[in-house]
C-alpha cells in the first residue's frame, strides 16, 4: 500500500467515523451577598467563560441565603380594632439573582397572615425566618452566539441580587403595617460546555501511520 493510499484510507476512516463530543461542567463559582433591608440590591462579579476550555452550551445559577422578615401592624386609633377580615395582614419579600440573557433564581418567603385585635396606640409585630434555603438551580442553554454575554474576562459577569418587599391583608381605617427585615447568603454560577474530539488525535495517528509507511520503504 502506498503513502498516498494510506493517507486516503486514513481520511476516509475519519470521515465515516461518527463525531463524538464531551460535555463538561465548571466547578461553581460562588460570591456572598448581604442585603441590610428588605426592598435592596447588590451587584456581585463572577469570572467569564473561558472559551479556550471548549464551546459554551449552558449556565446555571443558583443561590442559598437565610433571610428575617417582619411584619408589624399599628393601630393609631384611640381604641380596640380588629384586622385581617376577610384577608389576613400578612408581608412577602422576593429574593432573586438575576443574570444576562433573562437568566435568574427565586426565593420567596412570607410571614403568616395575622387575624386579630390590637388595643389603642399599640402595634403587633409578626416574624418569619428562612434558614439556609436553597433557590434550586435555573439554567439557560444556547451556543456561544446566544450565550457571548457570559464569555470574557476576569470579573466579566455580573449578577444582580434583589430584594423587593409587599404587603396584603385587610385594614381598618387608623391600621397601618410596616415591614424590614435583611438576608445574607451566596450565590453560585456554574458553566457547561462541549468539548469536540480534537482534531490533533487523528492528526497524529495519520503521521504515526505515514512514518510506518516510510519505515517500511527504507527496510525494503
Amino acid at each position: 500500500m502506498s503513502l498516498l493510499t494510506s493517507c486516503a484510507a486514513a481520511l476516509s476512516f475519519m470521515a465515516a467515523a461518527p463525531a463524538s463530543a464531551t460535555v463538561l461542567t465548571t466547578p461553581w463559582q460562588s460570591a456572598e451577598f448581604s442585603l441590610d433591608s428588605i426592598d435592596a440590591s447588590q451587584n456581585l462579579s463572577f469570572t467569564g467563560f473561558d472559551s479556550t476550555l471548549g464551546t459554551l452550551i449552558g449556565v446555571v445559577i443558583k443561590f442559598t441565603m437565610s433571610e428575617t422578615l417582619v411584619d408589624t401592624i399599628y393601630n393609631f386609633t384611640s381604641h380596640l380594632v380588629t384586622v385581617g377580615v376577610p384577608n389576613g395582614v400578612s408581608a412577602t419579600s422576593t429574593v432573586t439573582a438575576s443574570g444576562p440573557l433573562g437568566l435568574q433564581t427565586v426565593n420567596q418567603l412570607t410571614t403568616t397572615p395575622y387575624t386579630g385585635t390590637i388595643a389603642a396606640g399599640a402595634n403587633n409585630p409578626v416574624t418569619a425566618t428562612l434558614n439556609d434555603v436553597n433557590s434550586g438551580p435555573s439554567s439557560i442553554s444556547g451556543n456561544p452566539s446566544s450565550l457571548a454575554a457570559y464569555i470574557g474576562g476576569t470579573n466579566s459577569v455580573t449578577i444582580a441580587v434583589s430584594s423587593v418587599g409587599s404587603q396584603s391583608g385587610s385594614l381598618q381605617p387608623g391600621v397601618l403595617t410596616g415591614y424590614d427585615g435583611s438576608s445574607r447568603g451566596v450565590v453560585y454560577l456554574q458553566y457547561i460546555y462541549d468539548i469536540p474530539e480534537p482534531a490533533s488525535i487523528a492528526l497524529f495517528a495519520l503521521g504515526l501511520l505515514a512514518l510506518t509507511q516510510l519505515r517500511r520503504r527504507k527496510n525494503f
